[in-house]
């Protein structure tokens, strides 16, 4: 089978090596370089516990958080390449009374032994991170909550599918999908048509614009997120904390990341003063020695978001050989596996091994003649 894969963000090359793993013919089609745009701006946090109560989402993720150790492993084997999987685990900081009880709650969890959930006391905090202010008055612990170097994850699995065969085309900017008699025939790029039997849409907060060019409306919109990143040298975080307005990452390279602004700007490309001013507040709110540490870059992404904040995975209805995977707002890394996963299930075998309806394409599309 010949699939034409449109985007190379982390959803689009995974599901590519995937797809050829499986032996299909593939080739990505990409406007600039895998990774360039939200997948390359992320944290690389693996965070699996949402709510308290199971859910779709829920079940998606955590499986998707299973298949990590044995992805940086192959990807490692197949590439040379350390994505800097670090399993410390993240510290929620608890302010009141309130969030200790409500975190002690989460101990109940179904999925808590499995990820690693406890309830700390201010002595526990004290110990295990003392760098965190002396406000927190205790912290729910998450030793499964991980994280990956998102940059080096997105290399990884481009050169781990161009070394299975995938022709990965950057500089490729596609203007149009091709759909003749109910059926995805390939794309336009630059005004050249490119032929396949199955295309496959993984174009981040950009997929609702190619939707239209077909005649169809599907509402995928940009949420972007400001980052800022400061030398942390020597180190004074050894956890990734995760407060209610900010989350804190220590890197491998000796940066601490700090993130992310939630804006409904679309794609405004800018880092703005008072973006990057309100994390940097809230980060030294949590971590006051963060205060004379060095500034070594910002940055922002635009995250693809749907209106119920959940992803768009499936084929779409009423045109074969057409398939989606984008709106993974937050979570494009983590989803990254299982969704590769599905969309080559989907695309070879005609069914995904997981009960995913809650994610098909067809609750928001919209024929733009109806």
């Amino acid at each position: 089978m010949k699939i034409l894969v449109v985007g190379g963000g982390i959803i689009g090359c995974a599901s590519a090596y995937e797809l050829a793993k499986a032996g299909c013919a593939v080739t990505v089609l990409e406007r600039s370089t895998p990774g360039a745009e939200a997948s390359g701006a992320a944290a690389g946090l693996l965070t699996v516990l949402g709510g308290s109560a199971v859910t779709a989402f829920g079940e998606l993720a955590l499986e998707s958080w299973r298949r990590y150790p044995e992805v940086v492993r192959e990807l490692r084997d197949r590439t040379g390449i350390d994505v800097e999987h670090v399993t410390h685990g993240t510290i929620y900081p608890l302010a009141t009374a309130e969030d200790v009880r409500a975190a002690e709650a989460k101990l109940r969890h179904p999925w808590a032994r499995e990820i690693g959930i406890e309830a700390w006391d201010a002595g526990d905090v004290r110990s295990r991170e003392p760098a965190l202010a002396t406000s927190v008055r205790g912290a729910m612990f998450i030793r499964g909550d991980h994280w990956v170097n998102n940059q080096r994850l997105v290399v990884a699995y481009a050169q781990a599918a161009v070394g299975a065969g995938v022709a990965m085309m950057t500089g490729a900017a596609v203007s149009r999908i091709v759909v003749e008699d109910g059926h995805a025939r390939g794309v336009i790029v630059d005004g050249e048509p490119y032929e396949a039997d199955a295309v496959l849409l993984a174009a981040g907060a950009w997929t609702g614009a190619l939707a239209a060019s077909f005649g169809a409306r599907l509402r995928v919109e940009p949420r972007k997120g400001q980052m800022v990143a400061l030398t942390h040298v020597p180190q004074i975080l050894t956890h990734a904390i995760h407060g209610e307005d900010v989350y804190l990452v220590p890197r491998a390279s000796g940066e601490l990341l700090i993130g992310a602004t939630v804006e409904q700007v679309g794609f405004q490309r800018s880092v703005t003063a008072i973006g990057i001013a309100g994390l940097l507040t809230a980060a030294m709110t949590l971590v006051p020695g963060l205060a004379s540490l060095p500034i070594s870059r910002t940055w922002y992404g635009f995250r693809p978001w749907a209106p119920d904040s959940l992803p768009i995975l499936g084929p779409w209805p009423g045109i074969d050989g057409l398939f989606v995977a984008t709106a993974h707002y937050r979570n494009g890394i983590l989803l990254a596996p299982i969704t590769a996963r599905l969309m080559t299930e989907w695309m070879t075998h005609g069914q995904p091994s997981l009960d995913v309806k809650d994610f098909l394409p067809d609750r928001f599309i919209k024929d733009r003649r109806s």
